[in-house]
């Protein structure tokens, strides 16, 4: 008798498996009808003794206690009815159907944790911020790192999205990862990018030179889902630019460019990397910020003016983007809405705020 119970469990387990959401239905309503039908039959046979104090509550208990093989001994069948009932609903039919289901649970949440630590799940989150593109794990790591030193993206969940890695090792319990093609549409959607507020697009490789081609399409599908996402890009080639001319991209950075610049201009003026190193980090102290210039005519004041009344509080301005033109003189130029004010502080500000 127990090896047919096995054998009949392993085969129904099997017809389960490939059909999951049905499978799983209809092993949970035998779980339920065990519970109720053995309910039933003991709260009828010995409820109707004698000075019995049985409500179908303590029957749904009994039941309960039964299928899972417990038996705290609090209540027990005393009529043949009633035991007949447990023989049937829970030997029979409960012990099988209960554990099958269990195995089921497991077998789900085991698969879960799998697909999600492989990204091949559905996130399921919002306002988040994607990391697309591994050209190393240490690169991608550097950039959480950095996002999470922020107080505005502290707590916000972020989400990698690759096809160049199998599994992506979550330095946190709010990043997530999703593995699929950086180009497909499908991709972007399971990592639910039409709620997603910024986008960084990293390099594919730093030797690869289709990289920026990659980049690029890839910051074009994810337009295509979310206008409405801020959207920077890593182009390794500025003779590349003509790619992201073609896509809508908030910002473009040339990392090799900047890298290589910098390299240069340390060995010409040594001390000049350390302070870069620390206006561009969120974690070192005193850091680069950006405030869109809204309210203009609260004040008549030009930005050098501005600037000297800023020193004072230990805020320094170091230029003025107006359109793609960077200002960092600032004698004479009148502040103009749309215009970008890019400041040295410990803590980020709005012009509102700067100018009050």
């Amino acid at each position: 008798m127990p090896i047919i119970n096995l054998l009949w469990m392993a085969r129904s387990i099997r017809r389960i498996r490939e059909y999951k959401v049905v499978g799983g239905a209809v092993v949970l309503a035998l779980v339920g009808l065990s519970v109720v039908g053995n309910a039933a039959c003991y709260y009828w046979f010995d409820g109707s003794v004698a000075d019995a104090k049985i409500s179908f509550g303590d029957a749904l208990w009994y039941s309960v206690i039964s299928i899972t093989t417990i038996g705290y001994g609090d209540y027990n069948a005393e009529t043949t009815g009633a035991r007949l009932g447990t023989l049937i609903f829970i030997v029979l039919l409960g012990l099988s159907t209960f554990s099958m289901f269990l195995g089921i649970v497991i077998e789900w949440s085991s698969e879960y944790i799998t697909r999600g630590r492989r990204g091949m799940a559905t996130i399921l989150v919002k306002d988040h911020v994607l990391v697309v593109n591994v050209p190393t794990s240490r690169r991608v790591l550097q950039v959480i790192s950095e996002l999470r030193a922020d107080s505005t993206y502290r707590d916000t969940e972020v989400v990698v999205v690759s096809d160049q890695v199998e599994e992506f090792a979550r330095p946190g319990p709010n990043v997530m990862f999703v593995h699929g093609s950086v180009l497909a549409r499908e991709t972007f959607e399971r990592a639910h990018a039409d709620t997603a507020k910024l986008a960084i697009v990293l390099a594919r490789s730093y030797s690869d030179s289709s990289s920026d081609a990659v980049v690029a399409s890839s910051v074009a599908v994810l337009d295509s889902i979310n206008p409405n996402m801020h959207i920077v890009a890593e182009c390794l080639d500025q003779k590349h630019d003509l790619l992201f001319e073609s896509v809508h991209c908030n910002a473009v950075v040339y990392s090799m460019n900047i890298s290589g610049n910098l390299l240069t201009q340390e060995a010409q003026d040594p001390g000049v990397s350390q302070l870069v190193g620390v206006l561009t980090s969120n974690v070192r102290g005193t850091t680069l910020f950006s405030c869109e210039v809204t309210d203009t005519e609260s004040s008549d004041a030009n930005y050098a003016e501005i600037a000297k009344m800023l020193i004072d509080q230990d805020i320094n301005v170091m230029c003025v983007n107006r359109a793609a033109e960077s200002h960092t003189s600032l004698k004479s130029l009148t502040p103009e809405s749309g215009d970008r004010l890019i400041y040295a502080a410990r803590r980020r500000l709005t012009w509102r705020e700067l100018t009050q």
